[in-house]
């Protein structure tokens, strides 16, 4: 949570008493600066912890950002998005797979098995036990009737939310921010005095 004391808006108030709204927009551009730099700064410290690959990241995350503005002080990041495949981390084997989501650990499913789906799809799958029913025709044109075969399902890993929400991550992410955030003060206060950004 990035946070601005009622000391530092009293100070900067004063500074700027004399520029029209001077504290609410040096302080809601600042803000907004920092929730840019969470917002880049979450990818780049999940890759840190997490083997996720960045384009499987990038694709399954959705940022929403609540930008602060001169009435309204609050801003917020909100992440969300699915699971990631296991595949997207880092994932080895041929007759067992080995597959390390957090660096520093991994682990090993015994009965896993990498395979590319007929669509295209490059993924790790587990078989459930559970019988299912396809098409003959998906084996072999122009053969009637349906064969039973046994269902598998895609091992996941983690979502976007989960990895920034790791305790290391999110802390890293929040201290990053507030500094920029401190920082920007002082860049506005000196830039509204000196009447630069109408």
């Amino acid at each position: 949570m990035i946070e601005i004391s009622e000391d530092t808006i009293d100070r900067v108030t004063m500074i700027l008493s004399g520029v029209p709204k001077g504290a609410e927009r040096a302080l809601s551009n600042a803000v907004n600066r920092g929730l840019s730099k969470a917002k880049t700064g979450a990818a780049k410290r999940v890759k840190e912890v997490y083997t996720v690959q960045s384009g499987a990241l990038t694709s399954a995350t959705n940022t929403r950002v609540q930008r602060a503005s001169v009435g309204d002080l609050t801003g917020y990041i909100h992440f969300s998005g699915c699971k990631i495949p296991l595949y997207k981390f880092k994932v080895t084997g041929n007759s067992k797979v080995h597959a390390t989501v957090k660096k520093g650990g991994g682990g090993t499913f015994e009965d896993a098995f990498i395979a590319q789906m007929s669509n295209g799809h490059l993924g790790v799958f587990e078989r459930t036990g559970e019988q299912g029913i396809v098409s003959r025709l998906a084996k072999a044109k122009n053969q009637r009737g349906t064969a039973h075969t046994e269902k598998v399902e895609e091992k996941m890993g983690l979502s976007a939310v989960q990895m920034i929400g790791n305790e290391q991550v999110i802390t890293q992410v929040e201290e990053e921010a507030q500094k920029t955030v401190n920082e920007r003060i002082e860049h506005e206060i000196d830039r509204l005095l000196n009447g630069y950004g109408g």
